[in-house]
């Protein structure tokens, strides 16, 4: 996002602008384009889309394409840009093709798996059986992660107004990957900014967001070294809830476990064993990712002195809307504007007011 004068200023870029445009606060745009697109919008106080050439990624890499929506802003000499790489529009129009083939064709033959690997298991004769189940349901289970993913994608299956407790849901989700964590020998050992019956609560879809709870830690307890402890840790960051893994390989070490180590054993065995994981470890996260984001939220990292910290960053307080309409942003617009001009008022009142 970029806030700009008139005449190009960078009155603010966040770090994302900053990195495809190589734009700072305080620079001066000399792309053509985008000033006359910000000129005609000031003029016309009216949005309007045009497309540029971002900074390359490096040498001799080629110069992205980038798409800017350009807004009215906050007065009547500025404008907002919003900066989208066009590369990645097409991959996410490609990745909603993949939902929707994997809502048709893996759905139902995925249910008549579940059913076989049922009945199987309730003929224990032969151990190689056991061990062809282990195998099948670790495929059922990836192949659920994908149905989950393409249920979430694109859909209305996550607006819901739940007044969610905290608390009680990081119990919840705790309580499901227990067993996990004892065969490992991991503890866990919570901490909070007040009483952890206190804690602000979340509003959204409390079956979806335990979800995110139980994907987060079962991944921080696979990426853990055996006997250790597992520090849960909650911030109050304003209107935002930040749950924190500190120190946390979560879905990071199905990336390290996907090449093959050299030592014995059959080296396909142990390729087809990683690249299990990391599957699963990636569309957990993807998983994730798209139903905090349909929250307000987001998943991030923090390093800190050398430790990696995973946080499930979620807003507190009041539901969220999931998108907001033309008549609201003009609605947030002119409050913006009206609020500008009344503390203007006030500083000339007591400026007047001043012997």
């Amino acid at each position: 996002m970029l806030w700009l004068s008139r005449d190009g200023l960078v009155r603010f870029a966040n770090t994302q602008a900053v990195a495809k445009l190589r734009l700072n606060t305080g620079s001066r745009v000399q792309e053509p384009t985008l000033i006359n697109a910000v000129n005609g919008t000031v003029i016309e106080q009216s949005a309007r889309v045009v497309t540029i050439s971002g900074q390359p990624a490096g040498p001799g890499e080629p110069a992205p394409e980038l798409r800017c929506k350009v807004l009215p802003g906050l007065s009547r000499d500025d404008a907002m840009v919003l900066v989208t790489d066009s590369a990645d529009e097409h991959a996410a129009v490609g990745f909603d093709n993949l939902m929707m083939v994997i809502r048709s064709d893996l759905r139902d033959p995925l249910r008549e798996l579940n059913s076989a690997l049922l009945m199987a298991r309730n003929d224990r004769d032969v151990h190689a059986l056991d061990a062809l189940c282990d195998q099948v349901d670790e495929v059922t289970h990836v192949l659920n992660k994908l149905i989950d993913l393409a249920a979430v994608w694109g859909s209305e299956s996550l607006m819901a107004n739940d007044r969610i407790e905290l608390w009680p849901l990081l119990q919840q989700a705790w309580a499901k990957v227990e067993p996990l964590a004892r065969s490992r020998n991991l503890k866990a050992r919570f901490t909070a900014q007040g009483p952890k019956t206190q804690l602000a609560a979340i509003y959204g879809s409390e079956h979806w967001l335990l979800r995110v709870f139980v994907e987060c830690l079962e991944a921080a307890i696979r990426a853990a070294r055996p006997g250790g402890m597992l520090d849960i840790e909650h911030r109050q960051m304003g209107p935002r809830a930040l749950i924190v893994l500190r120190d946390s390989g979560a879905f990071v070490a199905a990336k390290a476990e996907s090449t093959p180590m050299e030592s014995g054993g059959s080296r396909a065995a142990t390729a087809t064993q990683a690249a299990r994981l990391a599957s699963r470890d990636m569309i957990g996260l993807k998983l994730c990712q798209q139903i905090v984001a349909q929250h307000g939220g987001q998943l991030r990292e923090e390093h800190d002195d050398g430790q990696r910290n995973f946080l499930i960053d979620l807003p507190t307080g009041a539901p969220f809307r999931n998108e907001a309409t033309a008549m609201d942003i003009a609605q947030a617009q002119v409050y913006a504007r009206d609020l500008a001009a009344l503390m203007a008022r006030r500083r000339d009142s007591r400026a007047a007011q001043t012997p």
